[in-house]
């Protein structure tokens, strides 16, 4: 395909993406108006003393959604998207509910207090109005406009008085106490989510804390997860950027019982942590983290790709162990495919892999140079004194390493080694490769003579 060919493709591609966000947005709006309705629905039915939920109800509107539906999607595709409306369409009228009983329990409260004091009903009175009068200053109305936008991080465990310090340290509440009090008598206290809030300063009380139990708005952050790193690593990023516990995530990472119950043959998820750029909900759960990461290596490794791992007589294990080495080894994209037939000769060769990212991988404190003594560490993973393929990746690969092991370049290349700019020189003997490693070697000392 020609470059110009190749461009008009991404511009059409680019066209199609502009009309679904379009689209995207009436979706949006209209599934507002419709939980309105719903919303409306609710208080008739609570007026009524009916039940929220209605089976029939709801088989009505399947069959209705169902029989105007002319695909692509399927009806079973149409009613599980409308099954997942309809329940929180549903979890709306029921907390909408529940707010207005404890509005009723506050008033009817304050009725019967007023009734049993009634012999101090004037100061009683004066005190309600006045009480009111704050309540409706603070908690619902703020004349007073917005003047700055702050960033609230909530971390995950936190607690109410937490939140609520760090709220008025950035000047975003101006009554602890009361919200204190508002948010215990209506439970919201326990109903605090952790994640990244964007608020305004001046708003009253009651719609900042409903903000942070209830978001409207989820604050996502784009993650960029570079090929070639390992879990331990990836870990380090998702905490910087999304707030995940690192330690949790590495134990996920390492359980051989959740990689199995995510279909990997594998005792970790090491190498199976695809590389890409990611938009995370920023808190969001460990385990949702790494089944979108997961997700995005199943739906790379496709059937194409699996019945190529067959012919090669690999498991899908084995490629990606050794596309996490070519991944180490190579930094040009053009070399990965030799790299990768470089390894399979020696496998066939049933020659020692002597692969350097195996003892990075290894060794406390990589990356790092490497010296002879790290070469004799006693580990299952050293390919410089075990042959075959070690136990598993030593990275997560990215899909272009992935390619070229299942697609490498034919040859008869034994050795390579560094050439000193980036690439690599590669031989087909070991007095050839010996030549090529005295010029190298040359090199650095040339180099290092220029430095002093």
């Amino acid at each position: 395909m020609g470059l110009f060919s190749r461009k008009n493709k991404y511009d059409e591609i680019e066209k199609w993406r502009k009309k679904i966000d379009k689209i995207d947005i009436k979706i949006v709006r209209l599934l507002n108006r419709r939980a309105k309705y719903a919303d409306e629905i609710g208080k008739l039915k609570q007026e009524l003393n009916l039940p929220i939920y209605s089976p029939e109800r709801e088989k009505q509107v399947i069959e209705n959604v169902t029989k105007h539906n002319f695909g692509p999607l399927s009806d079973m595709a149409i009613k599980r998207l409308y099954e997942r409306i309809i329940d929180e369409s549903r979890r709306l009228e029921r907390e909408s509910a529940e707010q207005r009983e404890k509005l009723e329990q506050i008033y009817k409260f304050k009725d019967g207090n007023v009734k049993l004091l009634n012999n101090l009903r004037y100061l009683i009175l004066l005190l309600s109005l006045s009480l009111l009068f704050y309540l409706n200053k603070n908690l619902f109305i703020i004349n007073t406009p917005p003047m700055k936008l702050e960033i609230i991080d909530i971390p995950k465990n936190s607690s109410f008085k937490y939140v609520l310090e760090t709220l008025s340290e950035r000047g975003l509440i101006r009554d602890k106490l009361l919200a204190l009090i508002v948010s215990k008598v209506f439970g919201y206290d326990k109903k605090i989510k952790s994640g990244r809030y964007i608020l305004s300063d001046n708003l009253p009380i009651a719609v900042v804390i409903n903000e942070i139990v209830n978001p409207k708005l989820v604050f996502s952050v784009t993650v960029t997860i570079p090929e070639g790193l390992t879990a331990k690593r990836i870990a380090g990023i998702l905490k910087s950027k999304v707030g995940i516990d690192s330690v949790k995530f590495m134990s996920l990472v390492n359980s051989p019982e959740f990689a199995r119950e995510l279909g990997i043959e594998s005792n970790t998820l090491e190498g199976y942590l695809m590389p890409d750029t990611y938009n995370f909900i920023w808190g969001d759960e460990e385990e949702n983290i790494i089944l979108r990461l997961l997700e995005e290596f199943k739906r790379f490794y496709n059937d194409t790709l699996k019945i190529r791992t067959k012919e090669l007589g690999f498991t899908i294990h084995q490629v990606v162990t050794l596309a996490s080495i070519v991944e180490g080894e190579a930094m040009y994209e053009d070399e990965k495919p030799k790299i990768a037939g470089v390894y399979l000769n020696r496998l066939k060769r049933n020659m020692p892999l002597e692969a350097d990212p195996t003892i990075q991988y290894i060794i406390p404190d990589g990356p790092r140079r490497l010296y002879y003594k790290d070469l004799t560490i006693q580990s299952p993973y050293n390919t410089y004194l075990n042959k075959g393929l070690p136990p598993g990746p030593v990275n997560n690969p990215g899909k272009s390493s992935i390619l070229a092991v299942l697609y490498p370049e034919k040859h008869k290349f034994l050795y390579f080694v560094s050439d000193g700019k980036g690439r690599h020189v590669f031989s087909k003997t070991y007095e050839e490769h010996l030549s090529a490693v005295r010029r190298y070697r040359k090199l650095l000392v040339s180099k290092k003579s220029e430095k002093n």
